[in-house]
């Protein structure tokens, strides 16, 4: 018998944990490596860092993940499930400016899709833009090669715009108004970036990488130097 005054609540069993982590897969692995890789750059993503994201040890990662370049390639490829759709119209000109708009978009969101150079492995996503690209071409007379080459410099450009966005984000950043900063000291900091810092000029800066994508591709596509080794 209990003694008066006493406590007879006991535990059964383990306690339940509030906020139970989440269940290890290859989906919350990848969504874990996309956050950090947003906030600390790709080279950031490491088993153990993720796994320390999930509050879980690396070694339970390895059962989903083979090791680090298998999930590096896993985040690159899942987040390109993020572009903009383009579907053909018939108007391939358009279509392609379409296209190209949702890569760069794709790109200036995820800058550190562009470092570390070329994916060891191209994944399911990777082909379906590929192919997507192809399928937009569907129109203009060059063949297969000379088409491929023209994705390939497209490619290599939004990647190319991407990584100089992303390192002038720092200066742009140091330059930024900051909380009780008078606005006289703030201007004169700021000078000619100030466009940059207030948007518009970013804008231009992403219009004109638009048009200067577009003229590269364009360009291979039409070389008559090219059209004389035209697919058959």
């Amino acid at each position: 018998m209990a003694e008066e005054g006493a406590t007879t609540d006991r535990h059964v069993g383990p306690a339940i944990r509030i906020g139970r982590r989440a269940k290890l897969n290859r989906t919350v692995i990848v969504r874990a490596a996309i956050a950090l890789a947003d906030r600390s750059g790709l080279e950031a993503v490491t088993m153990r860092a993720v796994a320390a994201e999930l509050d879980s040890a690396a070694a339970a990662l390895y059962r989903h993940v083979r090791n680090r370049e298998e999930l590096v390639n896993l985040v690159r490829d899942s987040a390109l499930t993020e572009r903009g759709e383009a579907t053909a119209t018939g108007d391939w000109q358009t279509d392609l400016r379409t296209f190209t708009h949702g890569l760069l978009e794709l790109h200036f969101a995820h800058p550190w899709l562009a470092a570390g150079g070329l994916p060891t492995k191209l994944g399911p996503q990777a082909v379906d833009v590929v192919e997507t690209a192809m399928s937009l071409l569907t129109p203009h007379p060059a063949g297969r090669g000379q088409k491929y080459s023209a994705i390939a410099v497209l490619f290599e450009l939004v990647a190319g715009f991407a990584r100089s966005a992303a390192a002038t984000q720092p200066l742009i950043a140091d330059l930024a108004p900051r909380p009780g900063e008078p606005d006289a000291d703030r201007d004169e900091a700021a000078g000619d970036h100030s466009e940059t810092i207030n948007g518009p000029d970013f804008e231009a800066q992403r219009a004109h990488a638009l048009t200067v994508i577009l003229a590269a591709t364009c360009g291979v596509l039409d070389s008559e130097q090219l059209h004389t080794r035209r697919d058959p």
